[in-house]
């Protein structure tokens, strides 16, 4: 390891305990992660200056994060031990439409799902002062604009509110093993390591966030969750030892259409921190990862039947009633019909491309069909639907 790198971090912890006023730092072994990560990035990322200043804020504030969440264990040791249940976890390749069937799923109140402003700050809010709940989404608010201010084209690739459900590899982030990182930074190193990892240690870490944020239910038990994250379909193992008796939903997109989508989306967060990006290595990235990332998690379902849910794009964008009622159908649970009129409100409220086309193309990244239907032929061959 660089000892470079080993310098800006121990910089970058020290600076965190000064912004923070806290000192304990818990489980130390989030310090190699983070050293990979800015040691890969200084060797293959080819950062700019505003690069480089973006990359050491971020890293900055996640090992804030983490201060302020060991600061509440340590006060509240009882979290570390508290009751995690899930309800459902929606994950699939990027951009398959687990963003759509997320917020569909988060507007039942039964149910708790992740707030952006709880995800940039991941411990319960004070009654008042900085910290407190507003004061939050005031912050988060801000935060999001100037995401977009960065990455304009992030608007409507990603539409997010402050208050919204947001994935919950934002969690993921306070570890630093993250798929998020993957996107905005071309490490090579890291990203050979995040997608062969296990997982097992952040997977504990997303689950401790997820308690101390936690609430209850009317019978005061813990709120079941209503989690999404692309991410998770790549650490299957993990995901399903975290929450045991979760419902998996897989969302599916043709993948002419899901790869180049998700290579767009790489662009769109790589191009504010470079400046000679290269839309091939993107394309070829992004077939590699989604190939392999599927490979992986079918490997995982033939073990594991009874746990999934498929759900296939076209069916979610014409009909996500329909949808939802197959998904709470395996929950066991009534779609009433408040909440049905909830769904309604909510789709008519949100159009697709509402915000925006997102425009891409397969020539975008030098990609062909052959490549990529040949990259997927187990997976069509499993799922013939997704080219139907």
């Amino acid at each position: 390891m660089d000892h470079r790198r080993k310098n800006l971090l121990t910089s970058l912890m020290a600076e965190a305990e000064r912004a923070t006023g806290r000192g304990d730092w818990g489980d130390p072994s989030f310090v190699a992660t983070a050293e990979m990560l800015l040691e890969s990035c200084r060797a293959t990322a080819r950062l700019h200056d505003r690069g480089r200043r973006v990359l050491t804020r971020v890293v900055l504030r996640h090992l804030m994060n983490r201060l302020y969440l060991q600061a509440h264990v340590k006060e509240r040791p009882q979290v570390v031990d508290a009751p995690l249940r899930a309800a459902v976890v929606v994950t699939g390749l990027p951009r398959t439409g687990t963003t759509l069937l997320h917020n569909l799923l988060s507007l039942d109140q039964r149910h708790q799902a992740l707030r952006l402003w709880q995800a940039l700050h991941p411990v319960p809010p004070e009654p008042e002062g900085p910290f407190s709940a507003p004061a939050l989404m005031e912050q988060a608010k801000a935060w999001l604009e100037k995401l977009y201010e960065l990455t304009p084209a992030f608007r409507f690739i990603h539409p997010a509110a402050a208050q919204g459900p947001e994935e919950c590899d934002a969690l993921f982030q306070n570890t630093f093993a993250s798929h998020h990182f993957d996107d905005m930074f071309d490490a090579e190193e890291y990203s050979s390591w995040l997608h062969g990892a296990a997982l097992d240690e952040q997977y504990a870490y997303y689950g401790l966030q997820l308690r101390a944020l936690g609430g209850k239910d009317g019978d005061g038990r813990p709120a079941p969750w209503v989690l999404k994250s692309p991410s998770h379909l790549g650490h299957l193992p993990a995901l399903l030892h975290t929450f045991p008796d979760a419902v998996i939903v897989h969302c599916h997109r043709h993948v002419l259409e899901a790869v180049p989508s998700y290579a767009s989306l790489v662009r769109a967060v790589r191009s504010p921190h470079r400046d000679d990006l290269d839309q091939a290595v993107i394309g070829r990235q992004a077939l590699e990862r989604c190939a392999g990332i599927m490979e992986k998690a079918l490997n995982v379902r033939e073990g594991s039947p009874g746990r999934f849910v498929d759900v296939f794009y076209p069916d979610l964008v014409s009909d996500p009633l329909k949808v939802l009622e197959a998904v709470y159908e395996e929950l066991g649970l009534p779609l009433d019909a408040r909440l049905e009129q909830h769904v309604r409100q909510w789709v008519d409220g949100h159009p697709q491309h509402g915000q925006g086309v997102h425009n891409y193309g397969l020539e975008d990244f030098g990609l062909d069909a052959p490549q990529i239907l040949d990259a997927f032929s187990t997976y069509l061959a499993r799922f013939p639907a997704v080219t139907a």
